[in-house]
């Protein structure tokens, strides 16, 4: 019994690639291929999924990663373990640790704050930083918005830079995934490349 789908999707663009999908799933069970399957009420995983597919399409289009906010991030992250677990187990009796344990939560929330302000202010809604390719100043910059309780996909596409004019795509979840929850990557990849062609297109004009 198929599941019935947990978004309400016109039916002109569901018709459109919603049959694809049901049919890529079919052809892809033919050929033994491991498909990506979510349970689509959980809006979190779907997301995860998605954002995981328009990574891949572009990265699979030739342009290269950039690291360093995640690396930025895994810093932060670990120096404010260093000073939790130096609370923790440092081998000093209470009360005289006192001096020791106010410095390590003061340096614990402050590390941890600063990992909050970089996803909000320098992370945002981007999924991907790209290398500049083809001799362009800056690299791409690749952001996704999902909000909950509706059934659009945004993907938005723009130089890595801020104040730069972005091209943004907005998809039907429902256009992706069959009544079973399988995911349409080839459709994914298709509505990325398409939107990354039409970036990179304006920003030559």
């Amino acid at each position: 019994r198929k599941a019935p789908l947990a978004f309400a999707c016109p039916e002109r663009r569901a018709a459109t690639m919603g049959g694809a999908a049901s049919k890529g799933a079919g052809d892809a069970e033919d050929e033994g291929e491991d498909l990506t399957h979510v349970d689509t009420g959980d809006t979190l995983k779907v997301k995860q999924v998605l954002d995981e597919a328009v990574v891949k399409a572009v990265l699979d289009k030739g342009f290269d990663e950039v690291h360093r906010i995640e690396n930025l991030k895994v810093a932060l992250m670990v120096v404010a373990c260093l000073f939790a677990m130096t609370a923790q187990f440092y081998p000093m009796p209470f009360p005289k640790s006192r001096p020791l344990l106010g410095v390590c939560c003061s340096g614990y929330f402050i590390f941890s704050g600063l990992l909050q302000l970089t996803v909000k202010f320098i992370e945002k809604e981007a999924i991907l930083l790209t290398k500049p390719r083809d001799g362009a100043a800056q690299g791409l910059r690749i952001s996704t918005t999902f909000p909950r309780y509706q059934a659009d996909y945004t993907i938005k596409v723009r130089a890595d830079v801020d104040g730069a004019p972005d091209a943004v795509a907005v998809h039907c979840v429902g256009e992706f995934f069959d009544a079973d929850g399988y995911l349409y990557e080839d459709g994914v990849a298709a509505a990325t490349s398409a939107l990354v062609d039409r970036f990179l297109a304006k920003k030559t004009e």
